[in-house]
């Protein structure tokens, strides 16, 4: 796969641009490299579910098409700041983050988890200079583009991507002051094991004492409030419908999504899933993976409040959010 283009990787500061260049739209074969699925529409399909590939991530993350069925979110930086700031809320957050290294410490190192494009690793490379910073991602096309976003924002002495499996990463155990898992790109696994092994990778590199923030989907909202059926034009010549619909076993959201391009056809028929978690089931996932909800003590009881909800209002679009519609902050440690 060939490396983003300048027009692809526009200045972090203003990187929706590129998402409304005509000539790329109108050529929206170029979309589909040659180890994705052509274009193809299944028509109807009785049960979504079974249409869900076990890795679907790799096919929905693999090229740019995501940038711009999502791109009222994760392509606009003020959401990102917004973001940011939210986390900055978080006293014990602020601290990590304002932690300047001198001759008796050492520099905080932050891990964006799931970085995809890196929006917000190369946002706090912007604020905070000193910090030193890695993204991790199973997309090598979205890597190379946050490469090539912290190229030109004459970041890359600070900010570090690799490439691979988030439950499998290849830094050494107790690395990290803080680590971001944003977005939520957490719940992506079909099982409560699988999902566990990502927080016991979160645990292994994570410092003693080290805060892990998880942003999610709200599950307790999304399985009573979830839209069956959705649309929206992306611009003038891009439209996307979505159905979606609860998993048998009702654990997961099961998502099918068509873009059409007026002058193409139907350009992608994918299909995704993700675990819906209320507070309660991620506070069990994360003791069973050996870390402590960081507003609950070992034993459990509260001990402060960790979780708030954002997303709804942030979309400039605000047409059809699925799963960004209301989101959960979650702080975690290990002890």
């Amino acid at each position: 796969m060939p490396p983003p283009t300048n027009n692809q990787a526009q200045n972090f500061v203003n990187p929706v641009t590129f998402l409304t260049d005509k000539d790329m739209l109108s050529s929206s074969a170029s979309l589909v490299p040659d180890t994705l699925p052509k274009a193809v529409c299944h028509g109807r399909v009785q049960d979504p579910e079974t249409m869900v590939q076990k890795a679907w991530w790799k096919s929905v993350f693999g090229d740019n098409l995501y940038l711009q069925t999502d791109g009222d979110v994760v392509e606009d930086p003020a959401i990102t700041l917004e973001e940011i700031r939210l986390l900055e809320g978080y006293q014990v957050v602020h601290s990590i983050l304002q932690t300047v290294p001198n001759n008796d410490t050492e520099k905080p190192r932050i891990l964006d988890l799931c970085c995809g494009q890196g929006r917000h690793i190369l946002q706090l490379a912007e604020l905070y200079p000193h910090l030193e910073l890695h993204g991790h991602d199973q997309s090598e096309y979205l890597v190379r583009l946050a490469q090539s976003r912290a190229e030109k924002a004459e970041v890359t002495e600070r900010v570090h991507f690799t490439i691979g499996d988030c439950r499998s990463t290849p830094h050494p155990d107790n690395t990290f002051s803080l680590l971001l898992v944003m977005g939520n790109s957490f719940g992506y696994f079909a099982s409560d094991n699988a999902n566990t092994d990502l927080l016991k990778e979160i645990r292994r590199i994570l410092k003693p004492g080290g805060i892990a923030v998880l942003d999610l989907a709200d599950g307790a909202f999304l399985r009573e409030n979830f839209s069956p059926r959705g649309w929206e034009w992306i611009d003038d010549t891009m439209i996307v419908c979505r159905e979606r619909q609860l998993s048998k076993d009702g654990r997961r959201l099961v998502s099918r999504e068509v873009v059409i391009s007026t002058g193409k056809g139907v350009i992608r028929d994918q299909f995704y899933q993700e675990c819906l978690y209320d507070l309660n089931e991620i506070d069990q996932l994360v003791r069973e993976a050996g870390l402590v909800n960081y507003g609950k003590d070992k034993d459990g009881e509260e001990a402060s409040v960790s979780g708030n909800t954002l997303g709804k209002d942030m979309s400039k679009r605000g047409e059809d959010l699925g799963m960004m519609e209301q989101r959960n902050f979650v702080l975690i440690t290990k002890q």
